[in-house]
């Protein structure tokens, strides 16, 4: 139970998106860049204003367990960096998650003699039943879910099923960082207990609608995801491109929950704002940032572009 609510709160940061309704896939900003040759591994863009430079990953989510890329080349430019800035990241209290769970974890079932089943519309439950059966879900499992938890169980059952993992490419980050003692910090820490609450504030239709979501999410995934990460080790943009999709579930949460729309919205200006500062600095920072809001139309390279930064971006062919 302790994860299925760290999830929830997850909702605010782990796949941003934008608030209005929107297709899976992004549309992605034509900002003028110069394109430079990259070698083979992760795409990075270049940065520079005056004699700062930031050297930006742009990091697809989730991995497959045990994919390899090429590390050598963020390796390679993390040497004399001043540090790493790492994509937002809220501010889990495992206490407040535990007084959580003791007050608000029975709202994450249905009440006794209810089914999740018998309360989605005949086209939903039809695409549902595709959905946990395309991520292998036991249906037991789902059976009392509330809408909002069912929606959160399938990205849970996706990561199992397709041996996908949270933690990567983090971890990896993180170990070349300590290696050459470049300090690590995310762009900002943020509070996420109140996301969760109001989100089990919504209304049976609302949570029906977010569980809609999940349910596009899920399917793209159990096709797009691996073939995405691939992409991504391998430095492949028009093909990261092509297979990245940004999550409609939290789309859903941003559009109903107005505490997530801040936090979205102030996450990619604290994004910004923490490149901006880095390059009135001499010298030279690392920045990872998911390749939705880095990319996508009015994204974070979008805005520093018009500040007046030079970017130089990897080849997409």
């Amino acid at each position: 139970m302790r994860r299925s609510v760290a999830l929830l709160l997850l909702l605010a940061f782990a796949c941003p998106a934008r608030a209005q309704d929107v297709a899976l896939q992004p549309e992605w900003s034509e900002i003028e860049t110069v394109t430079v040759r990259a070698q083979p591994g992760p795409a990075l863009w270049h940065l520079t204003r005056g004699n700062s430079e930031v050297w930006v990953l742009g990091q697809v989510w989730p991995m497959p367990k045990g994919l390899t890329w090429n590390s050598d080349v963020l390796a390679d430019v993390m040497d004399g960096a001043r540090e790493v800035l790492s994509p937002p990241r809220p501010a889990i209290n495992f206490i407040d998650i535990a007084w959580f769970l003791l007050w608000h974890g029975g709202k994450l079932s249905l009440p006794r003699g209810q089914n999740l089943e018998s309360q989605l519309p005949d086209d939903l439950r039809q695409r549902f039943l595709a959905a946990r059966e395309a991520v292998k879900g036991d249906p037991d499992d789902y059976a009392t879910d509330i809408p909002i938890r069912a929606a959160v169980r399938l990205q849970q059952d996706f990561m199992k099923a397709f041996n996908f993992e949270g933690g990567e490419p983090r971890g990896r980050i993180g170990d070349i960082a300590r290696a050459r003692k470049v300090e690590r910090r995310a762009v900002i820490r943020f509070e996420a207990m109140d996301v969760a609450r109001d989100l089990l504030k919504l209304t049976p239709e609302q949570q029906r609608q977010c569980l809609s979501q999940a349910v596009d999410d899920a399917l793209w995934a159990s096709e797009h995801a691996a073939p995405a990460a691939r992409a991504w080790a391998v430095g492949n943009v028009k093909a990261m491109k092509a297979h990245y999709a940004e999550s409609r579930l939290m789309n859903c949460a941003i559009g109903t929950v107005t505490r997530a729309a801040a936090i979205e919205a102030r996450n990619v200006a604290e994004t910004v704002s923490a490149i901006d500062g880095a390059l009135k600095k001499p010298g030279k920072t690392i920045a990872v940032v998911n390749l939705g809001p880095l990319l996508r139309k009015g994204g974070v390279l979008e805005k520093l572009a018009a500040m007046g930064v030079t970017v130089q971006a990897p080849a997409e062919g």
